[in-house]
């Protein structure tokens, strides 16, 4: 009949604008299942970003004679926040070493995986043996032409033991802290030029700093020394100010510093920090532990090189030394080692006017093909004295020396 209203029927079990029973419950474990879900994807994604930036900062630092290095990673209070700092220590043919800190804009996997890219480009430069500011420009350019265009700050510097110097470049990078030998603390404020990958052809003016034995040298990224309502320059004088009462030890100042600027809470932002320390005047005695590899020799002749500068010894007397001791770790490595890792152990001293140097190793000793061995002779021919002790236990080969001492 026109106007007149129907209605429907209730089926069985319920109205009919209600869902069929138990279909509420359902739904609500539907949602609770996807959100679990999410949160364990999220959770997934961020330890996979940390354990991808922890995974490419160094475990082991390049051994470079005269430096010693420390460093700290700490992932931010947010979990979803994991971003891309790094930092980075290169020893370089020459005897110095590159030392880089890096902060990659963005967060999580992405540009944890950036910040990989641009580690290795970093890396590869500094290798060249190239300065640093040529190494920025060349990594800013890398930066800007990826496929994935990236933008960071960066701080790549050389330090040189035996100079005493640090030359730096900045992308936009805080400045490093130089703490010397008694506590004082200041920044090495130099041009700042633009972050890595804002411009196609960015150029990076360099700064020297002279750096005395004992100094430390902190490279960190800005999540030390950010807080909110707090600007950078009080930030960076809070930090100036906690590291002029540090221990002067590479470990203990690294974590130290991070422990005070932080005061007990979780950074917002990822905290890397990279202390290299010129180590401090030599004492009177010279005492290595050195892999018995063939790369190890070249560390071995600028320590000592460094030890006898630093013991009054120069010229031909340093020069002849050195090569005889050489002689004497090449035969450690060669003969005393034909398979397998291990360990040789060299030590220096000076007593008036003569050099003794101990090269000492546990290995077991091989005759030397022919009887009349040029490497022994060589060392012989350099020394005032030479003294080989052959044990089941390894081979000892003691050199002694009058030199001239530079008063």
């Amino acid at each position: 009949m026109e106007g007149e209203r129907h209605t429907a029927e209730p089926s069985e079990g319920g109205r009919p604008d209600e869902p069929a029973a138990g279909g509420g419950d359902e739904l609500i474990g539907a949602t609770l299942e996807g959100l679990r879900r999410a949160a364990v994807e999220v959770e997934q994604i961020a330890t996979a970003a940390e354990t991808l930036q922890r995974a490419l900062l160094p475990a082991d630092f390049a051994v470079v004679p005269g430096i010693t290095f420390a460093g700290r990673y700490l992932a931010s209070g947010e979990e979803t926040q994991v971003g891309g700092d790094w930092y980075d220590v290169i020893g370089l043919r020459d005897g110095k070493a590159g030392i880089a800190i890096g902060d990659v804009v963005g967060h999580g996997i992405h540009a944890a995986s950036r910040m990989a890219r641009l580690q290795s480009a970093v890396r590869a430069f500094a290798l060249e043996g190239l300065r640093p500011g040529l190494v920025l420009e060349r990594t800013s350019w890398f930066a800007f032409e990826d496929e994935r265009p990236t933008m960071a700050t960066m701080l790549y510097a050389v330090v040189d033991p035996d100079a005493g110097t640090l030359r730096a470049a900045s992308a936009a990078h805080p400045p490093p802290l130089i703490i010397d030998p008694d506590g004082g603390a200041s920044f090495a404020e130099g041009p700042r030029g633009s972050p890595l990958g804002a411009r196609q052809y960015a150029a990076y003016e360099e700064s020297v700093i002279a750096v005395e034995p004992g100094s430390a040298v902190v490279l960190y990224t800005d999540g030390l020394v950010e807080r909110p309502g707090v600007s950078l320059d009080e930030g960076l004088e809070r930090l100036r100010h906690i590291a002029s009462s540090l221990p002067p030890g590479p470990e203990a100042l690294c974590e130290e510093l991070v422990d005070a600027a932080l005061a007990g809470t979780r950074p917002r932002d990822d905290v890397a920090v990279l202390v290299a320390r010129l180590d401090p005047p030599l004492t009177e005695r010279l005492e290595l532990g050195v892999e018995a590899d063939p790369q190890s020799l070249a560390r071995v002749r600028r320590a000592l090189s460094r030890w006898l500068r630093g013991s009054g010894v120069d010229g031909s007397d340093a020069y002849e030394l050195i090569v005889a001791c050489g002689e004497a770790c090449a035969n450690a490595v060669a003969h005393a080692y034909p398979v397998g890792q291990a360990r040789f152990e060299l030590t220096a001293g000076r007593d008036g006017d003569v050099i003794e140097i101990v090269v000492r190793d546990y290995g077991r000793w091989r005759e030397p093909e022919s009887p009349h061995s040029r490497g022994l002779k060589l060392i012989r021919d350099l020394s005032d004295e030479l003294a080989i002790d052959r044990a089941s236990t390894g081979t000892t080969v003691t050199i002694r020396r009058k030199v001239e001492v530079q008063r």
